[in-house]
């Protein structure tokens, strides 16, 4: 019995020293010994290193629950299943055909592989990209079946499933896009192209901070609708890449529009969005996509004005805030620029369609650009100036190429609205009245601008900058533009001094028309693709004026020859620019200059009408 009784005590000994170890290890920590991570012996009511240091001792008995938090295992579980179904998808197309361990194949083609995939992996995307031509044959065979084009040269229809490495699988799918990137070679080539010859006349996005957030994780870099908006444009340009162009547009739209449509408002309300909708604006005037580009830029203005980009610089306004504060010396003026882009463009598709413009120029407090080294650097520039400030002859010498642009794009919007908008008047001696005085007013502010250019922004000097180049063109075609409007309306009056009007604002058509073909002349050895992509509708009105000239006088060898020489100009810059070809088609439907382009030029368009 008594042995019993040892050998049924004799059990207990182990777990009243268990339990009194577990106890010990729930012993709750102070708050000084938990703050300064140090060990505590749980002892109460003060510990021994507190009665030591003869602190106050307090426990906190509300223990803090730790593990995973309420939902996160169940919404881990539903990712896996989530790259599960994808893999087993991969591994059963094709019929199992070529099946292997270290190699999935994907049908890029297909938009419902990546539906519903929310998965976040810190993967460089950089280690991923593809460097071999092998790959570059599978980038360009990767494009969606749906996309079509009317571009030759360029076969959409071979889209087998292309084969990717899981690297490559796993970028694609973290970037949110469903095509592999082009190799990082051919972005690095084409991003430098874009720096070096299209940004000098679009100069809307900080060169440095791009380029360095490449570098960045991948939710801080650049949207993908902007880094493809960029290798449009370069590659548009650029002979060895000139087949991928339309390709880069097209994905680049589509993910701007992938991104309007997330939940996540960041992806959309933030500059770089602004900038990959008026990249893909200009692209569409330049390729003579003329609805989508008229619809684009309208979109690209008003996303300007969903930001308050209009009045950046404005004091004590009452608005709501939608961007974040200004952070880095330069985003600024980053956001300056990205409006006044979308405003010149606002102003130029007006003049193109006839429609409404749509920024008022009463709304605007946003100061005009800096300097482009200011810019750059991330400088200070010297106070701001506002856009009316800017056409005084008082702020002259302050303007910047790119300011300059801004305020020729104005006065173009005004001579736009000078002819279109309709007046109040009842009575036609009133309009009359009022026509003249608008005429006189817009007038005044070009001669001024003319007469005090600064020397920084007249040619021959300032020639190394395409933007002083259009300035000086653009500055030239809104004269022609006015006081072509100015012979329209007095011919039609034909009373009074009606007749000297005429003669007087022929007479500066001519001149106007005389200094852009000057102009054209003097940069005559420029890269013609690093020119304005409006560049063209300037030489497209001096043309005019020359062919006017021409069918009146014959004999006027003057006006023969600068009609031939701007024909040239077009042809040749259509190369870079399909633009010009628009502007050469109208001159022929308008039947101008037909025997300067059978003696002179040979374009595919106009071969048929010519001969």
């Amino acid at each position: 019995m008594s042995s019993h009784a040892e050998s049924s005590a004799a059990p207990t000994h182990p777990n009243i020293d268990e339990s009194s170890k577990t106890q010990q290890l729930q012993k709750n920590a102070c708050l000084v010994c938990r703050r300064r991570k140090l060990r505590c012996d749980g002892v109460s009511p003060s510990c021994g290193r507190c009665a030591r240091l003869g602190h106050e001792c307090i426990y906190n008995d509300a223990r803090k629950k730790s593990g995973p938090r309420r939902g996160y295992v169940k919404g881990l579980e539903s990712r896996l299943a989530q790259v599960e179904d994808l893999l087993k998808k991969y591994e059963t197309s094709e019929g199992g055909k070529h099946e292997s361990s270290n190699t999935l194949h994907v049908d890029i083609g297909d938009p419902s592989v990546f539906d519903d995939l929310d998965i976040q992996m810190p993967l460089d995307l950089d280690q991923s990209l593809m460097t071999s031509a092998e790959d570059n044959e599978t980038f360009s065979r990767s494009f969606d079946p749906l996309i079509t084009t009317p571009f030759s040269g360029i076969n959409l229809s071979d889209l087998s499933s292309a084969p990717l490495d899981d690297a490559s699988l796993w970028a694609m799918i973290e970037l949110g896009v469903e095509e592999p990137l082009p190799p990082q070679d051919t972005i690095d080539e084409l991003t430098e192209i874009y720096f070096t010859k299209v940004h000098p006349s679009i100069p809307i996005i900080h060169q440095s901070r791009y380029l360095a957030s490449l570098s960045l994780p991948t939710h801080s870099r650049p949207p993908i609708s902007l880094r493809y908006a960029i290798l449009s444009h370069s590659a548009s340009i650029t002979p060895s890449y000139h087949h991928l162009h339309i390709h880069f547009h097209l994905l680049s739209r589509k993910y701007a529009q992938i991104a309007e449509t997330s939940p996540n408002r960041q992806k959309y309300i933030n500059i770089q969005h602004v900038q990959a909708w008026l990249l893909i604006a200009m692209y569409e005037f330049k390729m003579m996509m003329f609805p989508n580009a008229w619809m684009t830029t309208g979109r690209a203005v008003r996303i300007c004005q969903m930001l308050g980009l209009h009045r950046l610089d404005g004091l004590g306004l009452d608005v709501k805030r939608t961007l974040r504060g200004v952070g880095e010396r330069g985003e600024r003026e980053e956001r300056r620029r990205a409006f006044w882009w979308g405003f010149s463009m606002d102003r130029y598709a007006a003049v193109g369609t006839g429609w409404p413009l749509i920024v008022d120029e009463r709304d605007i407090v946003t100061n005009m650009p800096c300097s482009e080294e200011a810019f750059e650097q991330g400088m200070d520039d010297a106070p701001g100036i506002s856009l009316a400030e800017a056409m005084s002859p008082a702020h002259a010498s302050s303007l910047s190429p790119f300011a300059g642009c801004v305020v020729v794009a104005s006065l173009t919007g005004r001579v736009f609205q000078h002819l279109h908008r309709p007046t109040t008047t009842v009575s036609e001696e009133e309009e009359n009245l009022e026509f003249w005085k608008r005429h006189r007013s817009i007038d005044n502010t070009l001669l001024n601008m003319s007469l005090y250019l600064p020397a920084h922004l007249r040619l021959p000097s300032g020639s190394s900058n395409p933007n002083t180049i259009f300035l000086n063109m653009s500055l030239q075609s809104a004269v022609i533009c006015l006081h072509q409007a100015a012979i329209f309306k007095a011919e039609k009056q034909m009373a009074g001094t009606a007749e000297l009007v005429v003669e007087e604002s022929k007479a500066r058509c001519f001149a106007a028309a005389m200094q852009v073909s000057h102009v054209m002349k003097w940069v005559a050895h420029v890269d013609l693709a690093t020119l304005n992509v409006y560049t063209p509708f300037s030489l497209y009105v001096a043309t005019r004026i020359f062919a006017e000239i021409a069918k009146r006088n014959p004999y006027d060898d003057e006006a023969q020859s600068s009609m031939r020489f701007l024909l040239s100009a077009l042809v040749a810059i259509k190369d870079s620019n399909p633009l010009a070809e628009s502007y050469l088609l109208q001159l022929d439907l308008e039947g101008f200059g037909l025997p300067a382009l059978q003696e002179n030029v040979t374009f595919s368009n106009l071969e048929q009408s010519v001969v």
